[in-house]
């Protein structure tokens, strides 16, 4: 039997005894290549935030003069902005709605039916290029000189009424905030193998009956997901209630933190209104996270 060099024994017992070096561990490689992330998290996520909530306690704009800590702001906010926190809910929610409702079959089809649904998805997401585009297009669409607009006034229908109303501020957060929605369930739904469909077919079940007792189980995440991101997204909206809204659609959160921040100059008071969105946010991430039960994973 061949024995090894004793030059090599010798190296490997000098290895073996030579201390691991800090990155020899995989689970402190791990760690490293976690912090350029968790740096960019802090830097721009948690300083940014923990500024914004003492900017919040200042009265008026003396944060930035000689600061003067008062818990006003979040008085005045509970006291005369609880309208405006109302329709911030109800809009994002509605529209979030209106994702959800066309969103799924339209995902169920592009994933099921349409051959070239990679072009398709391209196409769909136009709207993500940004809401202040799709709300100028829509507008411009509904002016009475627009290629709607004319067909509608010519048909008798008041064209102001369709532009500044709550049905074209819902129809430009949905349309924006419908690619996260359609891409979630879509996503979802690809893991679910069309035989499970076919076997409950052939065993009599309705179509309404595969919906809920197959599809919808297991697109769960999806759907969750994509509330998740929909919802978010319509809470700051911002372009479209400015540009399509009425008074009442104009009194979001997020006009009033611009007003108040960068028109009256009250940045204490517009902090406080950030904070408050960010805090609903987070409520509505977590119980949708509580109630999903673990269905993206956590």
């Amino acid at each position: 039997m061949a024995h090894a060099p004793a030059d090599v024994v010798i190296e490997y017992a000098v290895a073996a005894e030579r201390p691991r070096r800090l990155w020899d561990s995989p689970r402190a490689r791990g760690i490293l290549l976690l912090l350029p992330a968790v740096a960019v998290a802090v830097l721009f996520s948690l300083i940014p935030l923990v500024y914004l909530f003492q900017i919040s306690l200042t009265n008026d704009s003396s944060f930035f003069f000689e600061a003067e800590y008062t818990w006003a702001n979040y008085q005045e906010v509970f006291t005369r902005y609880v309208p405006a926190i109302g329709e911030t809910v109800y809009l994002a929610a509605a529209a979030t709605l209106i994702c959800l409702v066309f969103g799924y079959p339209f995902a169920y089809i592009l994933i099921r039916k349409i051959r070239y649904r990679e072009l398709v998805r391209t196409m769909m997401t136009f709207p993500l290029f940004g809401p202040l585009y799709l709300a100028f297009g829509l507008f411009y669409v509904l002016l009475p000189t627009g290629p709607l607009g004319g067909i509608f006034t010519s048909l008798g229908i008041n064209v102001a009424g369709l532009l500044f109303s709550q049905g074209a501020v819902l129809f430009s957060m949905a349309v924006f905030a419908f690619p996260f929605m359609v891409m979630n369930i879509g996503a979802a739904l690809s893991n679910v193998d069309p035989m499970l469909e076919e076997a409950a077919r052939t065993l009599g079940a309705k179509p309404w009956q595969i919906f809920t007792r197959v599809l919808f189980p297991l697109s769960w995440s999806g759907i969750v997901a994509g509330f998740l991101m929909c919802f978010g997204w319509n809470l700051g909206v911002f372009a479209q209630p400015q540009l399509l809204g009425s008074p009442k659609e104009q009194a979001v959160i997020s006009l009033q933190m611009f007003y108040k921040g960068l028109v009256q100059f009250n940045y204490g008071l517009a902090a406080a209104l950030g904070v408050v969105l960010m805090i609903m946010a987070f409520a509505v991430t977590w119980i949708s996270l509580r109630f999903s039960r673990g269905a993206l994973g956590a």
